[in-house]
């Protein structure tokens, strides 16, 4: 009886996420689409490229959707509103300018994107999944998801497998990472087009050369700080860079979680050792993220801080005395983590998988994803668009160096089993509750 109860009430509630989703796009056919024009995209362009539709809550009775020829119906798309075309910076108007340009010279009426919120019960992949229960025709052709919330697109079969639809080109191209972190049972699922990463700054004024291994963070008057509170109750990044660049493992050959009990020891002996040697304060527990990070060394005393590359592209012009470095590990070898966002494809028909793939080749065109790659301070995935941005040598070098070697944060609920084990062990060490071997202890024990 329960069962039944609860089936009733998954199609109560699928029948009013599919009507809130007809009223949206049934708002989103009133936008208006501008007529193209026969010049490339420049970064100076304010022409409105595209209609953009924001979501309603309205619900006006539902109507069908018409059946036309994909040759006739908007390309839809989407995605975060940082990666919407508009006029609100000089990212989004060059969006604007390529969408436009692309939609002048392919085989489509125009291309709609519709903007999402990033994460959470509003966010794309929310949005996505609630669609393709309740109203699968509303789904849209392209969408621009985290990585990070793959799995539970794949679970549900939406994207479509697009190594016979992106040019082996553009794949052999992109950064290891970038095919890693958007693959999924060996097929490559999206295509990760943006990423930032985790690195150090330093304050020159003290010190003449940043550390390069652990050891080098107690050989000198050093106050180094990043995040160790965890999101969400998963731990951060800067853990998994260690942890993963002494070659631990997250998962068995079965995808079962699994650990390297001596690596997660020797990563919180670390954290131990700065903490009783006063390397790093005790606010660190307080600081949840790299911008977190950010604000503690701009607010003087700290020598070596982790940061983000888009807050370091963002800032650069203002630092004073502050240069950049990789992430300190056990024997100084590059790693870092990324974040980003990828394209994924929905579409069912070969037409429009055709079409929306074309958007994606467009979009990531060394000239093209190069120039907003510049106007918005995140990184190429492109090893092609990286060289041909405009950011100073020395720092394009590091970037390349570090995007070489750089991990993905994994997903799915396996990882989040470990991320919860990991972060209660560092607030443990952290807090002197538990030694490194009783905490890994722990760690190990709660995933049995």
């Amino acid at each position: 009886m329960n069962l039944h109860r609860e089936r009733c009430l998954l199609v109560l509630g699928a029948l009013v996420v599919a009507a809130v989703l007809l009223s949206a796009v049934a708002l989103a056919g009133c936008g208006s689409a501008v007529s193209p024009t026969p010049t490339r995209p420049s970064q100076e362009s304010t022409t409105t490229a595209i209609s953009t539709t924001t979501p309603l809550t309205t619900t006006p009775s539902p109507a069908p959707t018409p059946v036309e020829p994909p040759s006739s119906v908007p390309l839809t798309v989407w995605g975060p509103l940082q990666f919407s075309p508009g006029e609100a910076d000089a990212a989004q108007l060059l969006l604007q300018a390529q969408y436009q340009s692309f939609a002048e010279s392919a085989d489509v009426l125009e291309v709609e994107y519709v903007p999402r919120a990033a994460y959470g019960d509003s966010g794309v992949v929310n949005f996505l999944l609630n669609a393709s229960y309740a109203a699968p025709s509303l789904l849209p052709d392209l969408a621009i998801v985290d990585p990070f919330e793959l799995q539970s697109l794949v679970r549900e079969g939406l994207p479509q497998p697009i190594g016979d639809l992106i040019s082996e080109e553009l794949i052999e191209d992109l950064y290891p990472f970038a095919r890693e972190a958007c693959s999924s049972d060996g097929r490559l699922v999206c295509v990760q087009f943006e990423a930032d990463i985790e690195h150090v700054v330093y304050y020159t004024g003290a010190l003449e050369e940043p550390p390069v291994t652990w050891a080098d963070l107690f050989t000198e008057a050093i106050s180094y700080t990043f995040p160790a509170a965890g999101v969400g109750g998963l731990v951060n990044d800067t853990f998994l860079i260690q942890y993963l660049a002494q070659g631990g493992q997250l998962h068995d050959e079965q995808g079962a979680p699994s650990l390297d009990d001596s690596t997660v020891q020797r990563v919180l002996r670390l954290y131990d050792a700065v903490r009783r040697w006063d390397v790093s304060p005790p606010s660190i527990l307080g600081l949840a993220t790299l911008d977190d990070c950010w604000k503690v060394y701009t607010g003087g005393n700290i020598t070596v801080s982790h940061m983000s590359s888009h807050q370091y592209l963002v800032s650069r012009s203002v630092m004073r005395e502050t240069d950049f470095a990789a992430v300190p590990t056990e024997t100084g070898a590059p790693a870092t983590m990324s974040r980003g966002w990828a394209f994924v494809i929905l579409a069912q028909s070969p037409e429009r998988q055709e079409a929306a793939a074309d958007l994606v080749e467009w979009l990531m065109l060394p000239e093209n994803l190069s120039l907003w790659s510049e106007a918005s301070n995140h990184l190429p995935t492109r090893r092609s668009a990286l060289s041909m941005v405009g950011w100073p040598r020395e720092y394009e070098d590091f970037l390349d160096n570090q995007l070489e070697s750089a991990f993905h944060r994994p997903s799915g609920t396996q990882f989040q089993r470990i991320a919860r084990a990991l972060q209660t062990a560092v607030e443990a060490v952290l807090t002197e509750e538990l030694t490194p071997r009783e905490a890994t202890a722990q760690v190990m024990e709660s995933l049995e």
